[in-house]
């Protein structure tokens, strides 16, 4: 039997049409694994193409079973606590984009939203952006990345609705609820690209959540652009103990519209 590369090509077109994209997007890090390593985001060590992080970091991780709420939202919803463990892997990740934290951390973010009382059918999963300066400065937003992969994880389709329409202080530099609230009211706008967002049910998601104010505020903007519901994730949630000292924490759902 005689194979031309037209008929092998539409081979592989029938059979990627056939398919849906997480399966795709499951041979893709499968594949790319023979030449890029699949490391574990906390020690590097390497493991396996679909694994998130290696079996002993994992049981080191403490997830997130307290309460809080997010303003402006239906729900929030964390996977892990923002402690001394995952720190360096959360804080690696805003200066490298390299390895396998972005699906880690997506892999997080879909647990914990699946665990949560308002699991169900979302339109749109939307990150949290960052200003144009600081995505030429750094070369990409680490919450778009989480967000590429939920949306195989969650097979939910992804879209950059909101633009950062100032650059604000670290919210980790700031003392206190009232100076991180107001660090972050109106920086956040509706893209001119977006599309129709009215009545839509939208997974809001950052990489870490500390009180809860940078969500609160993009999730204000949606709801005023004619959102129906939106609900809230994070990879990472501080504790409140923890919330004048550190930047994030993860943590299971909160009620809507109760205050930070």
């Amino acid at each position: 039997m005689i194979f031309t590369a037209a008929g092998i090509l539409s081979a592989a077109y029938y059979i990627t049409m056939k398919m849906n994209r997480s399966k795709l997007h499951r041979i893709y890090r499968y594949l790319i694994d023979w030449l890029y390593p699949n490391i574990c985001p906390c020690c590097n060590k390497h493991i396996a193409h679909d694994a998130d992080f290696c079996e002993s970091c994992k049981s080191s991780i403490t997830r997130y079973t307290g309460s809080s709420a997010v303003s402006y939202t239906n729900g929030f919803a964390a996977f892990c606590v923002y402690d001394d463990f995952i720190r360096p892997a959360v804080l690696e990740f805003k200066k490298n984009d390299c390895g396998n934290t972005y699906y880690a951390f997506a892999c997080g973010i879909d647990t914990a939203v699946k665990e949560s009382v308002f699991c169900g059918d979302f339109d749109i999963i939307v990150p949290i952006p960052i200003t144009d300066a600081k995505m030429s400065e750094r070369g990409y937003n680490q919450t778009e990345l989480i967000a590429k992969e939920l949306r195989f994880l969650m097979e939910i389709p992804y879209n950059k609705v909101l633009i950062k329409v100032k650059d604000t202080s670290e919210q980790k530099s700031l003392k206190g609820v009232a100076e991180r609230k107001a660090n972050t009211e109106d920086v956040f706008a509706v893209s001119s690209k977006a599309g129709d967002i009215k009545g839509k049910r939208i997974l809001l998601i950052d990489d870490v959540c500390t009180t809860g104010s940078t969500l609160a505020s993009a999730a204000k903007v949606l709801k005023e652009a004619g959102a129906g519901k939106v609900y809230a994730a994070s990879f990472a949630k501080t504790e409140k103990k923890q919330r004048d000292t550190s930047e994030n924490n993860t943590g299971t759902l909160c009620s809507a519209d109760q205050q930070d």
